[in-house]
C-alpha cells in the first residue's frame, strides 16, 4: 500500500459525495421536512387577519390531531414509544424566562392569599355590622322600632322600584332603532391580561348603554374560546344581559343584513357623516396596544362589508393616535345619537389627556358618505 500525502487525502475527501448534514437528519426526526425542501412562501402575501386566523386555527387543529393520533398509538401498543424516542428534547428556559415564571408563581400565591384575607375581613366586618345593629335595636323603644322598620320598608320598596325601572330600560334597549355590534373574534390575537381588560370594557359598555339617554341595541358576537370563558367569568351574569348574544360571528348571525353592516375602524379612508338607523355598526373588540396594523380594516375588506372612521380628525386635535377603547367608542355613539353634534359629542367623551391644548381645528371640506 502506498501512503497518501495530506494534500492527496484532502483532494480525495473533496471529490467524494458529501453525506447529509446532521441538521437535516434532526429536522426529519422531529417530524419536519428537510431544510432543503421547505417550501418558500414569498409569493403568498395575505393580510394580517388571514395570517392570524389561519396560523391559529389551522395550526392548532393539526397539532391536536397529531397529539390524538399519538395517544391512539400508545393505547394500541403501536409506534408510540419509537415516536417518543425520536421526539426533540424540550428547550430549556432561559434565565430571564425562569425569573419571569418564578415572579408569576409568587404573584399567584400572593393573589390567593390576598383574596383569602379580603374574604376574612369582609366576614369580620359583617359580624361587626350585625352586632351594632342588634345593639341599636335593643336600645330602641317599641314605638321607635316600629318607626324604624317602616322607614326601612320604604327604602327597600324604593330600591326595588328603581331596580325594576332599570331592568325595564335595559330590556327596552333590545328594541332600539340603532344597532351596535361588539366583535369579540380576536381572542387568538390577545394575551390573557388583554382579554381580561376587554372583558372589563364589556361591563363598562353594558352599564353605559343602560344609562344612556339614547341606548342602542347591543350585539355580542364571537363569545367562544378563551375570550368567551374570561368574559363569562369576569362579567357577572353576561348570559342574562339584555343584549343579543351569540357564539357565532356577526356574518352568520346577521347574514340577511350584511349590506347594512359598517365596520368602524380608524384605518378606513371613508369618514362617517352621521349614524343611519338602518345600518348596524361594528366595533372591534381587541386590546392590542396598537401592535396590529389595519387589522379591522383588513377583516372588513375580506368579508366584503363597508367600513368607515369616526370624524375625529375634523373636530379634535389629538396628541397621539386616533385609536380609542371599545367603551369610549360606544360612548361617542351614545353622545352623537343624543346631541347630533360631532364636536360636542367628542368633547364629552374623548379624555383631555388625548387632546392637544390650544390647537384649533381647520374646517375640512365636506366628504360624501
Amino acid at each position: 500500500h502506498t501512503r497518501c500525502s495530506p494534500i492527496a487525502r484532502e483532494r480525495q475527501r473533496r471529490s467524494s459525495p458529501a453525506p447529509h448534514s446532521s441538521l437535516t437528519h434532526r429536522d426529519s426526526d422531529c417530524g419536519m421536512p428537510p431544510t432543503d425542501v421547505i417550501p418558500e412562501a414569498a409569493d403568498f402575501k395575505p393580510t394580517l387577519w388571514t395570517v392570524a386566523t389561519v396560523s391559529d386555527g389551522g395550526g392548532a387543529a393539526k397539532l391536536e390531531e397529531a397529539e390524538d393520533a399519538g395517544d391512539g398509538d400508545d393505547a394500541e401498543g403501536g409506534d408510540g414509544g419509537a415516536a417518543a424516542e425520536n421526539a426533540c428534547p424540550a428547550v430549556p428556559l432561559s434565565k430571564n424566562a425562569q425569573k419571569r415564571a418564578a415572579k408569576f408563581e409568587v404573584w399567584e400565591q400572593r393573589k390567593v392569599a390576598k383574596k383569602a384575607q379580603e374574604k376574612e375581613q369582609k366576614a369580620a366586618k359583617g359580624e361587626e355590622v350585625r352586632a351594632a345593629h342588634k345593639l341599636k335595636m335593643d336600645a330602641m323603644t317599641a314605638e321607635e322600632r316600629a318607626t324604624y322598620e317602616e322607614e326601612r320598608a320604604g327604602v327597600r320598596a324604593q330600591r326595588m322600584q328603581n331596580g325594576e325601572e332599570a331592568k325595564a330600560k335595559k330590556k327596552a334597549a333590545l328594541s332600539a332603532s340603532q344597532g351596535v355590534i361588539l366583535d369579540l373574534e380576536f381572542g387568538h390575537l390577545m394575551q390573557e391580561k388583554e382579554m381580561r381588560s376587554m372583558a372589563k370594557q364589556l361591563t363598562f359598555c353594558y352599564s353605559a348603554n343602560s344609562k344612556a339617554q339614547v341606548p342602542v341595541r347591543m350585539y355580542l358576537t364571537g363569545l367562544v374560546g378563551q375570550m368567551g370563558e374570561i368574559a363569562r367569568k369576569a362579567c357577572s351574569g353576561i348570559d342574562n344581559w339584555a343584549v343579543v348574544s351569540s357564539d357565532a360571528s356577526y356574518i352568520e348571525t346577521l347574514a340577511e343584513r350584511k349590506k347594512h353592516l359598517v365596520y368602524l375602524t380608524a384605518d378606513s379612508e371613508h369618514e362617517l357623516r352621521d349614524f343611519d338607523a338602518e345600518d348596524i355598526y361594528i366595533i372591534g373588540g381587541i386590546v392590542d396596544r396598537n401592535r396590529y396594523k389595519n387589522l379591522t380594516l383588513d377583516k372588513a375588506n375580506e368579508q366584503g362589508i363597508r367600513h368607515a372612521r369616526l370624524p375625529i380628525q375634523n373636530h379634535l386635535k389629538m396628541t397621539g393616535t386616533h385609536i380609542l377603547t371599545v367603551n369610549q367608542t360606544l360612548d361617542i355613539i351614545h353622545a352623537q345619537l343624543e346631541l347630533r353634534d360631532w364636536e360636542k359629542a367628542l368633547e364629552r367623551v374623548v379624555p383631555l389627556r388625548k387632546r392637544k391644548a390650544g390647537v384649533a381645528v381647520e374646517e375640512a371640506p365636506a366628504e360624501k358618505k
